[in-house]
């Protein structure tokens, strides 16, 4: 009796692994850095970390959502998703500008 208890629990736990891969969705992440250039379809990223400059393009869909003005030159963050086809956009988020120093 025991035995089949065991077994009853192996296969509900296999079963609940099986339903929980089959229900997760792709995992969004994030990329900051510098706008260094801009088409109809996609945009490059530029950022530098540990003394290592890192590019990375990202495609534009009529689903990615821009806050801000976007333009070369401007900090942003880009929540995006990969895919077969390269790195989606889901949402840019321009940073503003510091203000100037004064002296």
């Amino acid at each position: 009796m025991l035995e089949t208890v065991g077994r009853l629990l192996s296969a509900a736990l296999m079963v609940a692994l099986a339903a929980q891969s089959q229900n997760t969705k792709k995992v969004d992440t994030f990329f900051a850095g510098t706008v260094t250039q801009i088409t109809d379809d996609a945009v490059v990223i530029s950022r530098t970390v540990q003394k290592k400059t890192e590019q990375r393009t990202f495609q534009l869909t009529k689903d990615t959502k821009i806050e801000g003005k976007l333009r070369t030159r401007v900090r942003v963050t880009v929540r995006y998703t990969a895919s077969e086809d390269g790195y989606i956009a889901t949402m840019i988020v321009v940073r503003p500008t510091p203000p100037a120093k004064k002296k």
